[in-house]
């Protein structure tokens, strides 16, 4: 774990330097005065280093944040930020209670999907839909030691902090079985959670598209003068 941690350091030193113009992910501007945002940063434990996890169409992870009327938080994710891991977000939500629960794996089971094909008499051609429960899905479900509780405020953008996963796949592309893109739930655990890193909001506050710099407006963090 000492690694992991130097290691998600040395990140955010870097990335809360890095600029990387044009490469700043999509979002709607905000739908009102009061509208607010959350983000957390998603890293993959690899033999001590951290490392993205670039969402695909057959294996998918995703933050299982509920709200307080029992939906979840559908959240868009970057890949793309210099120096960073995976960073999930979600913009213009109300004010109110909020839990975060874990996180979801999504994977494709082919002997589902190929019924799946029988049933609609062609080919499919697969999506990334971590939210849209498709017969041929199956969600593993990796819960916190303890649900993350919190009140997001109106007007401002929140962050989680920071979490790591440390997984084992069924084979992935060189396997041959229908659930070759599962995880090995004895073999996979979230590692780290650490939902009082700030760090994710400084990394984010120089982001400068139109419709960002409203959304950084209510960012709280405070970049070096």
């Amino acid at each position: 774990m000492k690694k992991i941690i130097i290691s998600l350091s040395l990140i955010f030193v870097v990335g809360i330097s890095s600029t990387f113009a044009g490469l700043f992910p999509k979002i709607d501007k905000p739908n009102s005065p009061e509208a607010s945002l959350i983000a957390l940063q998603f890293s993959i434990d690899d033999k001590g280093e951290l490392m993205p996890f670039s969402n695909t169409n057959v294996s998918m992870w995703t933050p299982v944040v509920k709200k307080e009327d029992g939906t979840i938080v559908e959240f868009r994710v970057f890949n793309g930020g210099a120096d960073m891991t995976t960073i999930y977000y979600k913009e213009n939500l109300t004010a109110g209670k909020y839990t975060l629960l874990g996180f979801n794996h999504v994977y494709v089971d082919y002997g589902k999907l190929h019924k799946y094909e029988e049933e609609l008499g062609k080919p499919f051609t697969l999506y990334k839909e971590p939210y849209a429960n498709k017969p041929y899905h199956v969600i593993q479900f990796f819960p916190l030691d303890k649900p993350y509780e919190f009140t997001l405020k109106p007007n401002v953008m929140m962050t989680l902090g920071n979490y790591v996963v440390k997984y084992k796949i069924n084979g992935g592309i060189a396997g041959t079985t229908d659930d070759r893109y599962r995880v090995i739930e004895d073999e996979t655990k979230i590692v780290m959670a650490d939902k009082e890193d700030q760090s994710l909001l400084a990394y984010m506050k120089p982001w400068a598209t139109k419709k960002w710099k409203m959304w950084n407006a209510k960012n709280p963090a405070k970049l070096p003068e």
